[in-house]
């Protein structure tokens, strides 16, 4: 055991959400991780080991979890021989870049070369260890038998007996300067700190999450450059001579225009009325151009701002088989992308819509009645909004609306006898005639199903909407992603920022998974809505911005 190593015990939390701590025979891990362990020992209490046991049996992605660090460990483990007396001692640790040799025995002193390497030890505590610290955890308080451990592995480090034999020893908060408790619960690591050790989270450096839109200022020649050669666009190389610090352009990647002073705008274009958004484009990797946008202007509802602009490209662009939408409440991600699939089925594009509401929290079976009813609160936003899309197209409900508005109910009395009648049923309401109205829409061209009835479906010739993405964990996403089908279309709705599902956070939710296993692709687009983009309410606008403001403090 060298002194010069770091050392770091880790909790089962840390092993469970992040078994790529334990390495397979490439050794390689999906991103940069917050502490670097390819130089360290990594110490793994049995309290853990018998944890992930009890984890193992469990038909969810923490029994999935613990299998498979329990499987690689084993295979570790296996080649290493050693005696009671060196486990106990951590003077046997595992050598990471030779474990999967034929015969570790052919190695005559690992610790002649573990500092340039990754070690792992499984470190079982001394019955009587216990007796050299004024700190008894009971054998069930998990937590107190990895503290436990990490203790043991302080008075290791400095030769001090830990088998109770020298009950006198004096233990020293500085003994434990080298060992760190990697943990991601706030509670042991309260716990951990009160015993005199380290703690530290674990997790990885996600790159900065990807918005599939670029918001620059340009300058005034290539704005026009742009805008004068209409749907053509311009050659990347013109935008990268002009535009030298941006990087890389992503395919699909939208950017959004605008000059610094607004007497360089051309002669005929208005910035404050752009109803063809014509200082947006999208990144064309296959003809390496930024052409301006083709589909737009056709979406059947009027577009208020750049985000709507961009998302009714993805959407009706039939070269763009995923759309991945992502932005606050209220900025139109479920509504639009209702619309699109209503009108898109009526001419044909599609056989019909599923949707699969991700946030069902498996409560299905305690609900009453069929699926379709179990499943109606969780697709109510989608009928919500094919009743407003009603409301603001359909001539004969919007002039019932504004005649409401004007006269209340009794607009349409014409003084009659039946007026004063009791006997006169009550006339349908707007409200009534909206619901009756959605309802047929619904049950001609949308389904829903749950997302656990998911798996093994095949979303041919189909538009299916992936709603409230954000609680979704990475292997339930990877599910989902990989339902699409022959002519199908997939929309990921979701917003980062309000993630309810326990144990999942903005970088490890399925969402952002997402968001980086489709990026750069010529089949999918990216849609990220701004705060200022909400047009729900003025309310809703100014909360989006508070709580913009608030994070970034």
């Amino acid at each position: 055991m060298s002194k010069n190593q770091p050392i770091y015990v880790l909790d089962t939390n840390v092993l469970v959400d992040y078994a790529d701590i334990i390495p397979t025979e490439d050794g390689k891990r999906p991103v940069e991780p917050t502490i670097a362990l390819d130089q360290a020992h990594i110490v793994i209490p049995t309290a853990v080991i018998r944890e992930l046991e009890k984890f193992k049996t469990e038909k969810t992605d923490r029994g999935k979890s613990a299998r498979t660090v329990l499987r690689r460990l084993r295979r570790l483990i296996e080649n290493n021989h050693s005696t009671m007396h060196e486990v106990y001692n951590l003077d046997a640790p595992i050598v990471v870049k030779d474990c999967f040799a034929d015969d570790l025995s052919k190695i005559e002193d690992p610790l002649e070369i573990q500092n340039s390497k990754q070690i792992i030890s499984v470190l079982p505590v001394h019955k009587n260890f216990r007796d050299s610290l004024p700190y008894y955890p009971d054998d069930g308080d998990m937590d107190g038998q990895i503290i436990l451990t990490a203790l043991a592995v302080g008075m290791i480090q400095h030769k001090m007996p830990i088998d109770g034999s020298t009950k006198e020893a004096k233990v020293e908060g500085t003994l434990f300067d080298d060992v760190v408790l990697v943990t991601n619960d706030n509670g042991l690591a309260i716990r951990a700190r009160e015993r005199g050790l380290k703690t530290s989270r674990y997790g990885y450096k996600y790159p900065k999450p990807y918005t599939g839109r670029r918001d620059l200022v340009v300058p005034a020649e290539l704005f026009k450059e742009f805008y004068n050669s209409g749907n053509g666009g311009i050659s990347r190389e013109l935008f990268e001579q002009y535009m030298p610090d941006e990087p890389k352009l992503i395919a699909n990647e939208f950017i959004v225009m605008k000059v610094e002073n607004e007497e360089d705008y051309p002669p005929d274009f208005d910035p404050e009325n752009n109803p063809y958004f014509s200082n947006i484009g999208r990144y064309d990797s296959e003809n390496d151009t930024i052409t301006g946008l083709r589909y737009a202007s056709c979406f059947p509802v009027c577009l208020h701002n750049a985000g709507q602009a961009i998302y009714a490209e993805a959407l009706m662009d039939p070269e763009i088989a995923a759309v991945v939408c992502t932005g606050p409440a209220g900025s139109g991600k479920t509504y639009m992308a209702t619309v699109y699939g209503y009108l898109a089925c009526k001419k044909g594009e599609f056989i019909g819509v599923t949707v699969v509401p991700c946030d069902s929290k498996d409560q299905l079976g305690a609900l009453p009645g069929d699926l379709d009813e179990k499943m109606d609160p969780e697709v109510q936003p989608l009928k919500n909004a094919l009743r407003n899309y009603l409301l603001n197209e359909d001539k004969k409900l919007k002039k019932e609306l504004e005649t409401l508005q004007k006269f209340g109910t009794d607009a349409k009395k014409k003084n009659s006898a039946q007026d004063d009648c009791e006997d006169v049923p009550e006339k349908r309401s707007l409200k009534a005639k909206l619901n009756d109205r959605a309802n047929l829409i619904w049950d001609n061209w949308f389904s829903n199903i749950p997302i656990e009835h998911a798996r093994g479906r095949d979303f041919s010739y189909e538009l299916a909407l992936y709603d409230e993405f954000q609680d979704q964990n990475v292997s339930q996403a990877d599910t989902l992603i990989k339902r699409l089908g022959t002519d199908g279309k997939i929309v990921i709705i979701g917003d980062i920022e309000q993630i309810h599902a326990p144990y999942i956070d903005p970088s490890s939710s399925g969402l952002a998974y997402a968001s980086r296993q489709l990026m750069d692709s010529p089949m999918v687009a990216q849609v990220c809505f701004t705060e200022d983009e909400v047009i729900r309410h003025p309310l809703v606008k100014m909360v989006a911005m508070r709580q913009k403001t608030k994070s970034s403090l």
